[in-house]
Formats: C-alpha cells, sequence, structure tokens
C-alpha cells in the first residue's frame, strides 16, 4: 500500500515538473514567435522548407537585401534557433555555428559595416534629469509615487522590464540596497540606492500605503491611488515619456554615463546595471569625446 502511495505521489510531482517546464518552454516560443513567423514567412515565399540551408538564405537576405543592423540579426537568428529546436527537433551542429559565425562576418566588410553600431536612447546630463524629476518633489500622492519610480529607474539603471517586476519586498532601505530580477540572465541581483532614493521611496510607501507584496510601479489612477498589479512594459513605457518626455532606456544610458565620467571603473558599472559582458557597456553606453583622448596624449 506504502509503494502505491509513494509511487502515485511521484507520478504526481513528475506531472507538475513537466507542466512548469512545459510552460517556461511555451513562453520562450511566444517571445520568439514573431522573429519566427518572419522565417516562416520567407520561406512560404520562395517555396522553401524550414531547415538549415533555408536559415542560411533566410540570413544571407536578411543582411544583403534588408540590410538589417546586426543587433536585429542576432535578435531574429535567437528566435527561428529556438523554434527550430523545440518545435521542430532540429539539431544544430558546429558546422551550422560555423556557417552562421561566416555569414554573421559579412557584416565586417566594407559595404555592410555601417550596419553594426547600435543606434539607442541617448544619455542625458543627470543633473538635467534630477532637474526634470525634482518637478514631482511635492505633497501630491500621484508626484511622490512619480518621483520615486524615477529615482530608482535612474539611479539601478533597470530595464523598463526589470522595474514593472520590482516589489517592495525587494527593497532594503535600511541597507540602501533593492533586489532586482534580471529576466534575461535568470537571477536577482542586489542594486544600491542613494539616500535621496531611499526617501523617495519611503514617502511613496507611506502615501499610497503600499504592502510588501505590493507591485512597487504597479498601477495608479491620476489621483495617485496605487492598484498591485504588473504593469506591461509598453505601459511603462508611455507612462515615463508622459512624465519626462524621454524613454525609460535614457534613464539607464544616463547613469551608467554619469558613473563613468564620476570615474567609476566598468566593473563597477557593470554591479550597477546589472550587464554581465563589459564589453557591451563599452561598445554601446561608453560614448569618449575627443577631448577625453587629448587629456591622455
Amino acid at each position: 500500500m506504502e509503494e502505491t502511495l509513494f509511487s502515485l505521489q511521484q507520478y504526481k510531482m513528475t506531472k507538475q515538473k513537466d507542466e512548469t517546464l512545459q510552460k517556461i518552454q511555451q513562453q520562450k516560443l511566444m517571445q520568439y514567435q514573431s522573429d519566427f513567423k518572419q522565417f516562416q514567412a520567407f520561406c512560404d515565399e520562395h517555396l522553401l522548407k524550414l531547415d538549415f540551408e533555408s536559415l542560411e538564405l533566410y540570413l544571407h537576405h536578411l543582411i544583403t537585401q534588408q540590410q538589417v543592423r546586426l543587433s536585429t540579426f542576432n535578435r531574429r537568428l535567437a528566435g527561428v534557433k529556438y523554434w527550430l529546436v523545440h518545435e521542430y527537433r532540429f539539431q544544430f551542429t558546429s558546422a551550422h555555428d560555423t556557417s552562421i559565425k561566416l555569414l554573421r562576418g559579412l557584416y565586417n566588410q566594407e559595404e555592410y559595416l555601417r550596419l553594426k553600431p547600435m543606434r539607442g536612447k541617448r544619455a542625458e546630463k543627470q543633473s538635467d534629469v534630477l532637474r526634470l524629476i525634482d518637478r514631482y518633489d511635492t505633497d501630491k500622492k500621484s508626484d511622490m509615487r512619480k518621483r520615486a519610480i524615477c529615482l530608482v529607474n535612474l539611479i539601478t539603471a533597470n530595464r523598463p522590464s526589470e522595474m514593472v517586476r520590482l516589489k517592495v519586498s525587494d527593497f532594503d532601505l535600511e541597507n540602501r540596497t533593492v533586489q532586482v530580477m534580471m529576466v534575461k540572465q535568470g537571477e536577482m541581483k542586489e542594486k544600491r540606492l542613494t539616500l535621496e532614493c531611499v526617501q523617495a521611496i519611503r514617502n511613496y510607501i507611506v502615501a499610497c500605503e503600499l504592502m510588501p507584496e505590493d507591485y512597487f510601479v504597479g498601477a495608479a489612477d491620476k489621483w495617485g491611488n496605487h492598484t498591485s498589479r504588473q504593469i506591461s512594459e509598453v505601459s511603462y513605457n508611455q507612462a515615463i515619456q508622459s512624465w519626462l518626455g524621454f524613454a525609460p532606456y535614457t534613464f539607464r544610458k544616463t547613469q551608467i554615463t554619469a558613473m563613468y565620467q564620476k570615474g567609476a571603473d566598468i566593473p563597477t558599472i557593470a554591479k550597477q546595471s546589472g550587464h554581465k559582458s563589459h564589453q557591451t557597456i563599452m561598445e554601446h553606453y561608453i560614448k569618449l569625446k575627443t577631448e577625453d583622448v587629448d587629456n591622455y596624449l
């Protein structure tokens, strides 16, 4: 009898585990669905099978005909590969990887070299951004919410995906830290807060009567009445744009640039921004001016 009960319990646990893994896989498939659909449309248009040879033709077409940027090429490739592996059971080999590497090498050719640099949001002066945020330094509940959210986003250099997932319980205000959910990396990362930021958070928590399990950003009406639910990244982008006149990624670029200009080394910047690659910071965030070089000649 005990053996039967154990077998039933094991079966139930295994089933729950499989359902959880399947849910994660489905979420990833949905994330890459639009990229795969573009590959699928290319194959349909040219009467091609969904296989590696077609993928090579598609990637070559992206570079030579559509002239997509390297960042777009990498994103679409990742999406198509994920679908081919997990939905179509395709096995990628080292020979396939070598072929893709050769195709990516086209971006090093003079004809396509201009497609390599990333065009992102530009950094603003940190003092100018803080001045804009301080317009909301009032006793109004709605302004307290806006100021706290903006300061946290600036100081932590969080991505929008990280801001909308923050909960009040993630903050340790006594130690001036916050645990940030890094969705892409699949981990939690501790980031530091300034005293000004901590005080703004405290005022917001008290004014809106937030509880530990409430979403830090959440949703709110025009009077600042808070509703604890995770809003979409699109909604968050729209909110920041309406409050300050720029996209949330400007916070990230501004803070990274400000830390570098104050003398922070790249590992220190990476710890606060959550970057795994130091090269990414140098290539896409730190912009050196000609006079910066002159100082060391």
